[in-house]
């Protein structure tokens, strides 16, 4: 998991691998304000992102999620988040909702060792497949909020030789 805000880009953006920077750069130059909730390719069907509108819940209102195929870049435009996260390390509890294929997703209740981390317009968070994290928190009272989810297929990451 990486977490970081668009006014420190530039000087991050080096350590990135060359995936993350097409989807943090394409983050940071796009006018949101002009396109409406949905999907939106960036590169086919193998990193996409998505516009989202929603109103945060309580942590025992939201399941948190946990993907095999893609990586998530989650990037906060308005509002005020928190998002879950824990290592997949070692035996989870049985899901909640077992894996599914067409979502890329198994959803859990508890998880072992969730941190909270909050979010404000312009941060963004990197999550790896193996990280479990329960987006769409409020730790206060349920607000909106106007993100944008960037898809990535973890095969962009694999070297070939």
């Amino acid at each position: 998991m990486i977490v970081g805000h668009r006014n420190h880009w530039e000087t991050e953006r080096a350590f990135a691998h060359p995936v993350v920077r097409k989807a943090i750069d394409y983050l940071i130059s796009t006018d949101f304000t002009l396109l409406g909730p949905g999907q939106y390719p960036i590169q086919g069907e193998d990193m996409f992102a998505r516009v989202m509108e929603l109103t945060t819940r309580s942590k025992d209102e939201q399941l948190a999620e946990m993907h095999e195929r893609f990586f998530d870049i989650h990037y906060l435009l308005e509002g005020d988040e928190t998002i879950g996260w824990s290592l997949r390390e070692g035996e989870l509890p049985s899901p909640a909702e077992p894996y599914k294929l067409d979502q890329d997703a198994a959803l859990y209740g508890d998880i072992p060792f969730e941190t909270l981390i909050r979010l404000t317009p312009g941060m963004y968070m990197v999550l790896f497949p193996e990280d479990i994290h329960r987006p769409g928190l409020t730790m206060r009272e349920p607000g909106a909020v106007r993100k944008v989810v960037v898809k990535i297929n973890a095969g962009l990451f694999k070297v070939t030789a």
